[in-house]
């Protein structure tokens, strides 16, 4: 019987069936939206209520095969038994509407991030770090050193022990404050008293690392702990 209709019939037919299939399409996307935006606030507001730029919430979108129903009703949102060590867990979104009951679950991820000194641009391997090398950047969380120094102090004017690519999280062991060979002061300190001599690094160390050094004046070799740039200390 179609081939019988007038042509303008059948391409008015199509026209409304597709024109109905979009629609439909569009409705669905827009009632996505409004469901992924509500469990994006209300994870926000459960897990990080100060809105500290620490904290990261992005909810996983939906298959555009899912068919949201709107709800008549506002949705409600709880989160399901959400351990702190997880980084995604499932909410759990209801529609509480008479008659028009229904639930799903969606997937959030909650990501935390933590401030780390990280390198600028390339460091050479004995390429001395300065200022421009390094910045304050926010980092996630499980991927970050935490033994890792967050002060310049242990960094700048040293040197860079190995090839540090650009964003590399740099910490005080990828820098010796006193590099093997450098002339280095070398402090013996007691409750009481402090002496400073000169002194020649026999091995290289970082912050806080005990190393090798020799006492120009007496020529003595004394193992002594690695303080500020190019200082040594030793105890009395």
């Amino acid at each position: 019987m179609l081939k019988n209709f007038p042509k303008v019939y059948v391409l008015t037919i199509i026209f409304l069936f597709t024109t109905l299939g979009v629609s439909a399409s569009t409705s669905n996307s827009l009632i996505q939206k409004q469901l992924i935006d509500g469990v994006t606030r209300y994870v926000n507001q459960t897990v990080n209520p100060d809105d500290s730029e620490h904290i990261k919430v992005k909810t996983i979108p939906l298959d555009n095969r899912i068919r949201v129903n709107q709800c008549q009703v506002p949705l409600e949102y709880e989160m399901m038994n959400r351990r702190k060590f997880t980084r995604q867990f499932p909410v759990k979104v209801s529609c509480n509407a008479t008659g028009a009951y229904w639930k799903m679950f969606v997937q959030v991820r909650v990501t935390e991030y933590i401030e780390a000194l990280v390198t600028t641009k390339s460091v050479g391997k004995g390429e001395l770090i300065t200022e421009d090398h390094i910045t304050l950047s926010l980092i996630e969380k499980r991927n970050v050193d935490t033994g890792n120094a967050i002060s310049t102090e242990a960094l700048i004017g040293g040197r860079a022990i190995r090839n540090l690519h650009r964003g590399f999280q740099i910490g005080a062991n990828d820098v010796c404050l006193v590099c093997k060979g450098d002339s280095i002061s070398i402090v013996a300190q007691s409750s009481n008293m402090m002496i400073k001599t000169n002194g020649t690094a026999i091995e290289s160390g970082a912050f806080g690392e005990s190393i090798k050094v020799k006492n120009n004046s007496s020529d003595r070799i004394v193992k002594g702990t690695v303080g500020e740039l190019r200082q040594v200390y030793v105890n009395l």
